[in-house]
């Protein structure tokens, strides 16, 4: 709980010190500051990958683990959109849709964009560890993040958002994401012939992958805890393409397929593709989904003995 408290401290903190630097600027120098949300995603999405590249690398039994783990993260996106999309089947018409109706090649391009981002990064990842550089020299996915947590909040100043969390949407959103997250890990498990218990483990990090790699590690081996990471990873990167595809046209849908990180990494993501309107479901969505990571895994760890 400590730990989870302090991961979400400094996204409010980065997140009000926008708000407040938006109501002293001229709403012209923040619109200036706002247009830069764009390139700092791009940014953001470079590192996601520098990281993953560094992940992959300290892996044993790659194939085998990417294949499990892909396995597992399309069943849970693909079963967590499916239950939100029976209940939020299309969003009410805003900018951000308005905009993605230049037509299907225009979100193939900033898709685009953003994987070629994504493999940059890994491809610097793999190649300063070939030259057996420091890795450590470029700014963590954090520090982007912060960046861009401030840009958004300087935008939300002078933009329309509405944080009334008892709607239903709101509440039901990362409850939806929960039960389906564990169904879809369940039926990709019973698919490939494992143990139910192993697909549950494995859809309940919620993308959230530093915690669940560490927690499965230490009651199931490293093999499964490599699975569990790799899961969450491959989670948050299908959630960019749903985004992009789909952030406009069904936004809560494509929210739900972001987990827990909706609250941090792909919330400029959902910012730019679902629009202001969805920023309040979304940082509700991802911080219950946060606090309920490490008691249901905890809870379905239990179930090894």
């Amino acid at each position: 709980m400590k730990d989870l408290l302090l991961s979400l401290l400094p996204i409010c903190l980065y997140l009000v010190l926008g708000l407040l630097i938006g109501k002293i600027l001229p709403a012209t120098q923040s619109a200036r500051l706002a247009r830069l949300i764009t390139p700092f995603v791009w940014l953001l999405l470079f590192a996601i990958g520098y990281k993953f590249g560094l992940q992959l690398e300290n892996l044993q039994n790659v194939t085998q683990i990417l294949g499990i783990a892909m396995a597992y993260a399309l069943g849970t996106t693909v079963f967590s959109f499916i239950g939100l999309w029976m209940l939020f089947p299309k969003g009410p018409k805003t900018t951000a849709e308005a905009t993605s109706d230049f037509g299907i090649w225009h979100v193939i391009w900033e898709c685009g964009i953003a994987f070629a981002f994504i493999l940059a990064g890994i491809g610097l990842a793999k190649l300063l560890l070939m030259a057996q550089l420091n890795t450590e020299l470029l700014p963590s996915v954090e520090t982007f993040l912060y960046i861009l947590l401030v840009l958004i909040g300087i935008d939300l100043v002078n933009a329309p958002i509405s944080f009334k969390f008892l709607q239903f949407r709101t509440i039901a959103t990362p409850i939806v994401v929960i039960l389906f997250s564990l169904f879809g890990g369940a039926f990709v498990a019973w698919l490939m012939g494992m143990d139910i218990r192993n697909g549950l483990v494995m859809s309940a990090g919620f993308g959230w992958f530093s915690l669940s790699g560490v927690m499965v590690t230490a009651r199931l081996g490293e093999f499964y805890g490599a699975t569990s990471l790799m899961t969450d990873l491959f989670r948050e990167l299908l959630s960019i393409v749903v985004l992009f595809f789909l952030g406009a046209r069904h936004p809560v849908p494509a929210i739900g397929t972001a987990g827990a990180t909706a609250l941090d990494t792909t919330l400029p993501i959902i910012k730019k593709m679902s629009g202001n309107h969805y920023i309040a479901t979304a940082i509700f969505s991802g911080a219950v989904l946060s606090l309920a990571a490490p008691f249901l895994l905890a809870w379905l760890l239990t179930m090894f003995n």
